[in-house]
């Protein structure tokens, strides 16, 4: 399939198109709600955007879904602190990686770019962690790559309702 198929551009269908990530096996683990959570603050969705969208999702009117358009410079920004706020804050199971692989293919971030934003992150760790952390950060940060390339190339694609 065509790169441009999977590009999103619109904040809210980027959160719904995750979302359906999440949920396509029934439930949401604590790290996909947080990569969630995390995902809606960075596209700075609205306070009730992501349960309006998740009504839309269990009651199949996704297509009712629409939203404010996000520039391509801003999805690198939100790319970043959704992949920092994985390396910090979840557990990295497959799921989660499979939402930050969506993620990144939604945004069309190819190896060159994901590469230049994990060594951004890795020249502000002094800044967004505690120096004791630092490196087993680095280890996760760079087993993440690795892993999160593994399943970019083999993500599957969910079907979009047209």
């Amino acid at each position: 399939m065509a790169e441009e198929a999977w590009a999103e551009n619109a904040r809210s269908r980027i959160f719904l198109n995750s979302s359906r990530l999440a949920l396509r096996d029934g439930q949401l683990s604590s790290g996909e709600k947080r990569i969630l959570v995390k995902l809606a603050h960075a596209l700075s969705l609205g306070e009730d955007e992501p349960k309006r969208i998740y009504d839309a999702i269990l009651s199949g009117e996704e297509e009712l879904i629409g939203g404010d358009v996000i520039e391509k410079s801003e999805m690198r920004l939100v790319y970043g602190q959704v992949l920092e706020a994985m390396l910090i804050h979840t557990d990295r199971s497959d799921d989660v990686l499979a939402q930050i692989a969506y993620l990144r293919r939604m945004f069309a971030i190819d190896d060159a770019e994901h590469r230049a934003i994990a060594r951004s992150l890795d020249r502000q760790l002094g800044e967004i962690v505690h120096r004791s952390f630092i490196d087993e950060y680095r280890m996760r940060l760079n087993d993440s790559v690795d892993n999160l390339r593994e399943i970019f190339d083999g993500v599957k694609i969910l079907s979009r309702k047209q």
